[in-house]
C-alpha cells in the first residue's frame, strides 16, 4: 500500500543587481579660437567647477550621478548606476508518494525546484525594475541642474575666448562684462 508524502524544496539565491541609465548630447562652443586653444579653455573651466581631468575627459561624480565631457569633441555624457545585493528565499511544497522509485521522486523535486527558481527570478525582475526606475529618476533629478551648468561654462568659454580673439585682432581699449546677463562688450583698436 502506498502513502503519500510531502515534498519541500526551498531555495535560497543572492545577486548583485546593477541598473543604469544615461544621455549623451554635444555642447555647442563656437570656433572662435583654434579647436585645441578652445578645448583647453573648456577643460580649464571644467576643472574650476571640480571637475577631474583624464586625457581629454573631464568628469565628476555627484548623489551617484557621474558626468563625463569629451572636451575634445564636446560630448557630454550623464549616466547614474545603481546597485543592491538582493537575497531572496523560496519554499515549495509539493506531494510525493512512496511507490514512487528514485527517479521519479528525483524528477518531482526538480519540477518544485525550476518552480521554485522561476518564482525568484521574477521576483528579482521586479526589483531590477524598480532599481531601474530609481537610477533613470536619479538622472533625470539632475539633468537640469547639469544643463545649467555647462551652459554657464560654455559662455564662460566663449567670453574668454572673444577676448583672446580680440586682443591678437588689436588692442583692446574697452571692455565691459555682466556676468548677471553674459553680455559682453570689447572695443578694439585695429
Amino acid at each position: 500500500m502506498s502513502r503519500a508524502y510531502r515534498i519541500r524544496v526551498r531555495e535560497s539565491v543572492n545577486r548583485v543587481v546593477r541598473a543604469s541609465d544615461h544621455v549623451s548630447t554635444q555642447l555647442e562652443v563656437l570656433g572662435i579660437l583654434p579647436q585645441d586653444q578652445m578645448a583647453e579653455l573648456l577643460a580649464q573651466e571644467l576643472v574650476r567647477r571640480g571637475f577631474e581631468r583624464k586625457a581629454n575627459v573631464l568628469s565628476r561624480v555627484e548623489d551617484g550621478v557621474t558626468i563625463s565631457v569629451d572636451v575634445a569633441t564636446g560630448t557630454v555624457t550623464v549616466r547614474a548606476e545603481t546597485e543592491t545585493e538582493i537575497e531572496l528565499e523560496g519554499l515549495r511544497q509539493g506531494r510525493g508518494d512512496s511507490d514512487w522509485t528514485a527517479a521519479q521522486k528525483a524528477m518531482a523535486e526538480e519540477n518544485l525546484r525550476k518552480e521554485v527558481k522561476q518564482e525568484l527570478d521574477k521576483q528579482f525582475d521586479k526589483r531590477k525594475q524598480v532599481l531601474q526606475e530609481q537610477a533613470t529618476n536619479r538622472l533625470e533629478g539632475v539633468l537640469g541642474d547639469v544643463r545649467r551648468e555647462l551652459d554657464e561654462a560654455v559662455n564662460r568659454v566663449t567670453a574668454e575666448a572673444l577676448k583672446q580673439r580680440a586682443a591678437q585682432i588689436g588692442q583692446i581699449k574697452e571692455l565691459t562684462e555682466d556676468p548677471a546677463t553674459g553680455s559682453l562688450t570689447i572695443v578694439v583698436e585695429v
